[in-house]
């Protein structure tokens, strides 16, 4: 793997580190080496949960390198964008816990990265940044235009891209963007506890959740019941179903297998 992006297994998580500090500027590489390491993570039995961060602590990501960006209307931005809407997409609904730990800036495509995982921790000293109409252009990766709106509402939404303003962690935890505020001396350690308990929990339910609550707002209501009830039928029948109960008769941890 490219050291643009560092891959760290460590027990049941896997933390991957975008790794051009100081801001953690986005390339296409760096895209792509993001995106063909989720691959292989999804693959990987050993791992039950995902931390996405940043190197070092000025910036989780602070967007697009402008200076690698592919020049408009061609070939190449047309793959900027695909690639970009994959992540978006893949971080959604990637089949395990998704994490992501936000330090310093996170800004334009930094927050596609950051906002579309099932928790987004932000130290204390982190701040939001969407403003792509004060750089003449619109947001592209079907976060800020498509998903955001599903995320904070119709006000809040146009507050965060249209006036482009910094948003601070305090504000961000207000609007929901944020799972929840650590401060930076406990922020290592609060990732950590997260993402060590979220391994633990049974491979299949956290499939099915996220796939309910992704068709929620995909789909329909109607839809998720018709997913909910496939996947209880198919946990029902599951080893780790059974493992679980009898772990908590025994009072022990349960040991799930993912099926």
């Amino acid at each position: 793997m490219a050291e643009e992006l560092l891959v760290e297994h460590a027990a049941a998580v896997t933390t991957l580190t975008l790794n051009r500090p100081p801001l953690n500027l986005l390339t296409f590489e760096l895209l792509r080496h993001l995106a063909e390491a989720l691959d292989a993570v999804e693959g990987r039995d050993e791992t039950r949960a995902v931390v996405i961060r940043g190197a070092g602590t000025r910036a989780f990501c602070a967007g697009a390198d402008l200076n690698a960006l592919p020049e408009r209307g061609g070939d190449a931005a047309a793959s900027w964008r695909a690639l970009g809407q994959h992540l978006v997409e893949r971080i959604e609904r990637f089949p395990k816990p998704v994490i992501s730990a936000v330090q310093g800036w996170c800004i334009g495509g930094g927050t596609a990265l950051a906002w579309p995982a099932d928790i987004r921790i932000a130290a204390a000293s982190a701040k939001f940044r969407a403003g792509d109409v004060y750089l003449g252009m619109s947001p592209s990766w079907g976060l800020g235009s498509v998903r955001l709106v599903h995320y904070l509402g119709r006000n809040r939404t146009l507050d965060v891209i249209l006036l482009g303003e910094d948003v601070t962690a305090a504000e961000a935890y207000d609007y929901g963007l944020v799972t929840r505020i650590v401060p930076d001396e406990a922020f290592d350690a609060e990732v950590g506890r997260i993402a060590e308990k979220l391994s633990t929990a049974a491979p299949l339910p956290v499939k099915a959740i996220k796939e309910m609550v992704h068709a929620q707002y995909r789909d329909s209501p109607d839809r998720a019941a018709l997913i909910e009830e496939r996947w209880v039928k198919r946990i029902a029948a599951s080893e780790d179903i059974a493992e679980g109960i009898a772990a908590a008769r025994e009072k022990r941890k349960p040991d799930f297998k993912g099926r």
